[in-house]
């Protein structure tokens, strides 16, 4: 499956709360943990760089108001298979994105009702130690880890992203470089 596979980005991921979405074993516990798991352990040695898109709040999640996103533990997996890919000798770097705008749109929440998107919010804001706050377009979130593949500094690092009023630095290399410094 590897075979000539040098750069991974794992996306994956379920709702938080249970739903529809849950049908065929399609948990936090089975996806988030397990699955990660199971695809980190698959992969040979010789992967240059993982990109795995986690979550904000996963070192929270048993503080308000992230316990009540936990209360079905997709935050204490998501931490879990990160603890995993930063103890599997593969290159790694970890995106923790806020709550995603713009389509699809996956869970049953407010960004949801409203279909929320970046609108305007298309610069973005960079953190570490699990303190940013906010939401993330899927697409910064997408361009991040794109970027996140080649930027040799971003390597054995965590970041939390949100996307903020102002414009983006889109897929500008050298923008992306100065975000993750």
């Amino acid at each position: 499956m590897f075979e000539g596979v040098t750069h991974v980005i794992c996306t994956t991921g379920t709702t938080a709360f249970p739903s529809k979405r849950w049908d065929g074993d399609n948990t936090p516990e089975l996806v988030d943990w397990d699955g990660v798991r199971n695809f980190v352990s698959a992969m040979p040695q010789t992967v240059k760089r993982l990109v795995l898109v986690s979550s904000i709040g996963v070192t929270k999640y048993n503080e308000i108001p992230w316990s009540i996103m936990n209360l079905f533990g997709v935050l204490k997996y998501k931490k879990m298979a990160e603890d995993f890919v930063r103890n599997s000798g593969i290159p790694f770097t970890i995106i923790r994105p806020g709550r995603l705008t713009d389509g699809p749109y996956t869970s049953y929440d407010l960004n949801t009702l409203v279909k929320a998107t970046a609108g305007e919010r298309r610069a973005v804001e960079i953190g570490q130690g699990d303190k940013l706050v906010g939401e993330a377009s899927r697409l910064v979130v997408a361009e991040a880890c794109i970027q996140a593949l080649d930027i040799e500094s971003t390597q054995g690092k965590i970041y939390e992203i949100s996307s903020v009023k102002g414009e983006g630095p889109g897929s500008h290399q050298q923008k992306w470089k100065q975000l993750f410094a």
